[in-house]
C-alpha cells in the first residue's frame, strides 16, 4: 500500500473497461462535446491534491480507452496544470469491490473520495463537503451519502490506512457489494436533508449506465450547458486568430 500524506486528499475515478449496455467505453462516451470522465475530473479535481485514474486489467483494456485516457491525462496537464495517475486493476469483471481496493491501496491522501466515471454532473461543493465531515472527525472510517434510500458507496469518501486493507480483505473473501460490510466500519451517512443543501437539484445522483440515461444526460446539458460544454463549442483559433474549420 503507498504511504498516505497527511491531510492530503485523494480523487479516484473508476474508469472500468468497455460497456455493454453502452457498447463503447464509458468513459470516453461523448456529453456536450466532451468525454464523461473529462466532467467528473472538472468536478473532483478542485477538490483534491492527488488523481487517479483506475482502469481494468492492461491486458482487458481496450485499445480506445488506453488511448482516450493518456489524452484526458494530457488535457489535464495543459489546460489545469494537473497531474493524474492511471492505476490498472489487478482483477477484471470483479466489480467495484476489486476497483476500491486498488484505489486505496494506491491513493497517496490520507482521504480519498471514489466515484465512478458516469456521474458527469457530480457536484465539486458535495466532495468538498464530505471531505471536510471525514477530516472533522478523525475516527471515521467511511462518509458515504444515502440517496433516495439506498447508501452511495462511489460517491464516497473513504479513510485510506483503514479502508484499503478492508476492501482488500473483502476482495480475498469473494465479498462484492461494497456494502456488504460496512456495519464493520466507522461509518458516517450523510442523509438526502443534507445532500440536498449541498446538491440542490441532486444532480451528482444522475448517472450514465444505458442509451436512454445518456438521452437524459444530454437533455440536461442541452438545457444547462456546464463550463466543460462550452468550452468544448468554443471554435479551436489557430496561432493567425483564425478559426479553425475556416
Amino acid at each position: 500500500m503507498t504511504e498516505a500524506r497527511h491531510g492530503a486528499r485523494s480523487g479516484v475515478v473508476l474508469v472500468g473497461g468497455r460497456s455493454s449496455r453502452l457498447g463503447t467505453p464509458k468513459a470516453l462516451v461523448d456529453l456536450g462535446g466532451a468525454p464523461l470522465v473529462r466532467h467528473v475530473l472538472h468536478a473532483v479535481a478542485p477538490a483534491c491534491h492527488d488523481l487517479l485514474l483506475v482502469a481494468a486489467p492492461r491486458e482487458a483494456q481496450p485499445e480506445d480507452l488506453r488511448a482516450g485516457l493518456a489524452e484526458e491525462v494530457e488535457r489535464l496537464a495543459n489546460d489545469a496544470g494537473r497531474s493524474a495517475r492511471v492505476v490498472h486493476d489487478a482483477h477484471a469483471h470483479l466489480g467495484p469491490v476489486s476497483g476500491l481496493a486498488t484505489a486505496l491501496g494506491a491513493a497517496r491522501g490520507e482521504l480519498a473520495w471514489v466515484t465512478a466515471c458516469d456521474v458527469p454532473f457530480l457536484a465539486t461543493g458535495l466532495v468538498d463537503a464530505l471531505f471536510a465531515l471525514a477530516e472533522g472527525e478523525a475516527t471515521l472510517d467511511v462518509v458515504v451519502p444515502r440517496w433516495r434510500g439506498y447508501l452511495e458507496p462511489l460517491l464516497a469518501v473513504y479513510r485510506v490506512r483503514t479502508m484499503a486493507p478492508h476492501f482488500a480483505r473483502q476482495l480475498a473473501d469473494g465479498v462484492l457489494r461494497p456494502t456488504d460490510r460496512l456495519a464493520e466500519c466507522r461509518v458516517r451517512v450523510v442523509e438526502e436533508d443534507e445532500i440536498l443543501r449541498l446538491d440542490p437539484a441532486g444532480r451528482s445522483f444522475v448517472n450514465v449506465n444505458a442509451p436512454d440515461d445518456l438521452d437524459t444526460a444530454r437533455a440536461l446539458i442541452a438545457r444547462e450547458p456546464s463550463a466543460i460544454t462550452l468550452r468544448a463549442s468554443r471554435p479551436v483559433r489557430s496561432r493567425r486568430g483564425s478559426t479553425a474549420d475556416g
